[in-house]
């Protein structure tokens, strides 16, 4: 069996898929050939895909600033960046905060629930029904029955990705409601988890009286 190599010559990391069934292979070598900012139609609504791209750009940009005034970057920094990546890779379903007394493991269920409880805080926000995708693009999950916004989240290594879908109520400035949503939602995962929200996508769905 071959083993694929970065453009720079380092062996891929081994293989995994996310929720949404994108192999993490093809988005490292995204990342490392610099397009991860150019995005095909499903990265550019997948939360999954998103969040995977921004921690595979944190993870590799040490390995880019060097590459940038150098020809070939030191063999150390290589193997690390590459196995930080591995690891992330390995475990799509779950976030990983990493510190000097050991790791902690958040999955996407949790900021699913807790993104889901922040923006129904948000006055102007009415309800809907929160769902986790599972891996696979298989059948969609409860998370909570009752009223609520509909949550999405992706969750890799310390990036997360949450797209919130709601109805708002009549007469809101919804450009304003959606910033309101994106600063409480943010802010709370942020100080809850250790995460860091890198897109928190709003879509009205709904205006109700």
């Amino acid at each position: 069996m071959t083993q694929e190599r970065t453009p720079t010559g380092a062996p891929m990391p081994a293989s995994g898929r996310l929720p949404c069934g994108r192999d993490t292979d093809a988005l490292v070598e995204q990342v490392a050939d610099g397009a991860g900012d150019r995005r095909d139609a499903h990265q550019q609504t997948c939360p999954h895909c998103q969040a995977a791209l921004a921690e595979f750009e944190r993870l590799w940009a040490p390995v880019r600033a060097v590459s940038d005034h150098r020809p070939r970057a030191p063999e150390g920094l290589l193997d690390e960046a590459l196995r930080s990546i591995r690891g992330v890779a390995a475990d799509p379903e779950f976030g990983r905060i990493e510190s000097d007394r050991g790791r902690t493991r958040v999955s996407a269920r949790v900021v699913v629930a807790l993104a889901r409880h922040l923006a129904s805080r948000v006055p102007g926000v009415r309800v809907a029904l929160s769902r986790l995708v599972a891996a696979g693009e298989g059948p969609e999950t409860s998370v909570i029955d009752g009223p609520g916004p509909e949550v999405t989240a992706g969750v890799v290594g310390g990036s997360t990705v949450v797209a919130i879908t709601l109805a708002a109520d009549y007469g809101q400035d919804l450009e304003a409601l959606g910033t309101r949503i994106r600063t409480v939602v943010a802010d709370g995962i942020r100080a809850v988890t250790g995460l860091e929200p890198v897109a928190v996508q709003v879509h009205v769905d709904d205006v109700l009286l």
